[in-house]
């Protein structure tokens, strides 16, 4: 069975044996692809979406990526590589109206790009997985815990008769338990797995040189150190003491300090004595002023003293406990003046960070550079200190607002790496969120400001070069340090878990599903042959494209609009009509669902209805605001209009007064501003220069 069928662009593949022979294994079962970085996952996917979408032509695919810039780059890829037309396609991120994307997912579309905790707000929501042949989660890695993956994973086995699934990563993890509890959250029945030594991968791997810079603390940095290590010793032998941890204190490490504080909380839930409650209270504040002292003694370390000083900044503001104790300490060893005149050198891997670049790019003006570090801090010191350099630099952040760090939305996001991609940005520093995923071509040096204590983070940072050529990593780190030991385990946690992945099939077993397969529908040759080649480069899709899809975009969301004002009209209409006795809103909406109406678009309306002060829904049912005021002792008229003229209204009141009506005095729909209409409505008569005006705050009922 081929999954190259007409769907498939085959002019627009590279065809790769290897790439083939995985997708054909993912049609059969749900399955792990685990590939190296730059070898194509997301190539993968569209050749097993493909054989869904055309073979069983009345269901839907679903495509998973944790980020926006990463869901529309899986979507440019699917239109470069598959025959679909824009109007086949929904993009779905938390940028849209929630009631919008209710809808989406009841309409006819193909295929749907979205981050998982769209999909997973939406089933709460109501939204049904029944309908998809194919969920992708891309990044699966993150498929453990309480993550959305997880949820949504679940979600699709239980409601779907025959649910497939394909994971994707380059990294799942190092730990055995770890990679189990991905599998088993995935349902998945079969692991592909290649390396870069692979036979079938290896002639389509560029080589990736890898050094290391080790680099020596300054003596001014180390008498630093030296406070803060003394500092530390004073909790951890404290800590050890009290049977806390049973360890000896010289190699009690951050893992340690994070199982008892996990410890000591669990016994605080078992409602212990008070004397002992004291105890534990001590124990936690101890350990918790050691995690600071051990992430600042890091910071210095293997990050410098600005970003030491930023953040022993925030200890000082923060009030807490143990952060005061710390405080008072690090400013009678004059830790704090120190910092604040400025007196210490850089680190010295700033230097070496200059020479890397201003070397790689003297020697290729071209070269584009990425440099990773995982703290905000860092990354805007040493931003600022290579543009002092003459170059062309960003940083490229997440979208939280870290204090007066204010971060990049997604639209930033993708404009940043647009520029880099161009070569209009040379160099790009980036923290964690530039790590994952993304399809950023020809980066030919990837500089680790720190080592990373993660395999998956490293192969992450690492794949960020040699996707088009040959690459070059270089990673810092201060010798004598926890950077040493970072670096030593995740290159052997990376080696672990190629041998750890290619061994899972043995373990693996089929899951047991709710239907058959479905029955194969094939999409008719005449449809596909209607499709145009669009205009989609190697990384993105080119402006007519994006144009039309946006056009697309636009027009769903009018329509939408429109719907939900339509709806409102007759929701409001209804309720007006029931007056003081409201309307079931289970039954209205059957209604209206009889009549063609989604959920979504009706629940929209009635939002739309409550947020503009015309209804109120009290136990199931909808009444106009003016009933609900009625209740509660509102003053009460009944109106008919006599005339309506340029500028004001004159209106019949309790069939004896004649007032004027104004349009700053009206809250209430327009419809019932006409001759002959009679309404009774919550309002106030006042006169204004010997004549009578109305004043209506809110519609009760429409009278005949």
């Amino acid at each position: 069975m081929s999954v190259l069928n007409p769907l498939v662009r085959v002019e627009a593949l590279e065809e790769r044996a290897y790439q083939l022979k995985i997708a054909e294994e993912a049609i059969k079962r749900n399955t792990l692809v685990v590939l190296p970085t730059a070898l194509g996952k997301t190539i993968i996917a569209a050749l097993v979406a493909a054989h869904f979408l055309y073979n069983y032509r009345d269901l839907k695919v679903l495509v998973m990526a944790p980020t926006r810039p990463l869901v529309l780059q899986h979507r440019d890829t699917f239109l470069r590589i598959l025959k679909l037309h824009p109007r086949e396609i929904q993009v779905l991120t938390g940028r849209y109206n929630p009631n919008f994307r209710l809808q989406a997912w009841q309409s006819p579309f193909r295929i749907y790009f979205a981050t998982p905790q769209v999909v997973d707000n939406d089933h709460k929501l109501g939204m049904s997985l029944r309908d998809f042949s194919l969920l992708i989660f891309d990044e699966c890695h993150r498929a453990r815990k309480n993550y959305a993956y997880t949820r949504v994973a679940q979600a699709y086995v239980s409601e779907a008769p025959y649910p497939m699934i394909l994971g994707l990563t380059a990294s799942p993890g190092a730990d055995r338990e770890k990679i189990e509890e991905i599998c088993k959250a995935l349902y998945i029945e079969h692991v592909e797995a290649r390396t870069e030594e692979d036979a079938d991968v290896r002639p389509y791997v560029n080589p990736v040189s890898v050094d290391w810079k080790l680099v020596r603390l300054p003596e001014s940095h180390r008498a630093m150190e030296r406070v803060l290590r003394r500092m530390l010793d004073d909790r951890l032998q404290r800590l050890s003491a009290m049977g806390v941890i049973r360890k000896n204190p010289r190699y009690i490490f951050r893992s340690d300090l994070l199982k008892a504080g996990d410890a000591i909380r669990e016994r605080l839930e078992q409602n212990s004595a008070p004397e002992e409650r004291g105890q534990l209270f001590g124990a936690l504040v101890l350990q918790s002023s050691a995690l600071t002292l051990y992430h600042a003694l890091e910071l210095l370390e293997s990050q410098g003293p600005q970003t030491l000083r930023l953040f022993l900044d925030r200890i000082r503001s923060s009030g807490k406990a143990g952060h005061r104790a710390i405080v008072s300490e690090l400013i009678l060893n004059g830790v704090y003046q120190r910092l604040e005149s400025g007196s210490l050198e850089d680190h010295p891997k700033v230097e070496v960070l200059e020479k890397l670049v201003l070397e790689e790019l003297s020697l290729n003006p071209s070269s584009r550079i990425i440099v990773f570090t995982q703290y905000r801090d860092t990354s805007s010191y040493l931003a600022a200190r290579l543009s002092k350099l003459g170059l062309t630099v960003v940083r490229f952040i997440g979208q939280a607002d870290r204090g007066q760090d204010s971060g990049l939305t997604q639209e930033q996001q993708s404009l940043l790496l647009e520029r880099f991609r161009s070569g209009d940005v040379k160099v790009l520093v980036a923290t964690s969120i530039g790590e994952e995923g993304l399809d950023i071509p020809s980066v030919d040096l990837v500089v680790f400001y720190e080592p990373v204590p993660s395999e998956i983070r490293y192969i992450q940072r690492k794949g960020r070069t040699g996707r088009r050529s040959f690459g070059r990593v270089v990673i810092l780190a201060t010798e004598g340090t926890l950077d040493v030991n970072y670096l030593m385990a995740s290159r052997k946690m990376a080696e672990r878990m190629k041998q750890m992945v290619k061994g899972l099939n043995a373990e693996l077993h089929p899951i047991i599903r709710l239907g058959p397969p479905p029955e194969r529908n094939p999409i008719p040759a005449e449809e596909i042959a209607e499709i145009k080649p669009p205009p989609v480069s190697a990384v993105a899709v080119e402006a007519p494209l994006e144009e039309e899809l946006k056009s697309v975009e636009r027009e769903r969301l009018a329509r939408f609009n429109r719907e939900i004002r339509e709806i409102a009209r007759r929701i409001l209409s209804s309720v007006l009509n029931a007056g003081g006795r409201g309307i079931s809103l289970e039954e209205l909406s059957t209604e209206l669902e009889e009549e063609g109406r989604s959920h979504a678009a009706i629940r929209a309306a009635v939002d739309k209805l409550r947020l503009e002060g015309l209804v109120k829904e009290k136990e199931g049912r909808l009444f106009s605001l003016g009933a609900a005021a009625v209740t509660a002792g509102g003053e009460r008229h009944v109106f008919e209009v006599l005339k309506v003229q340029l500028g004001e209204a004159i209106l019949l009141v309790d069939g004896k007064l004649r007032a004027v009506l104004l349009p700053s005095d009206y809250n209430g729909p327009r419809e019932l501003l006409r001759k002959n209409r009679r309404f009774s409505a919550i309002s106030e008569l006042y006169e204004h220069e010997k004549v009578l005006y109305a004043r209506i705050y809110a519609i009760e009922e429409a009278l005949a």
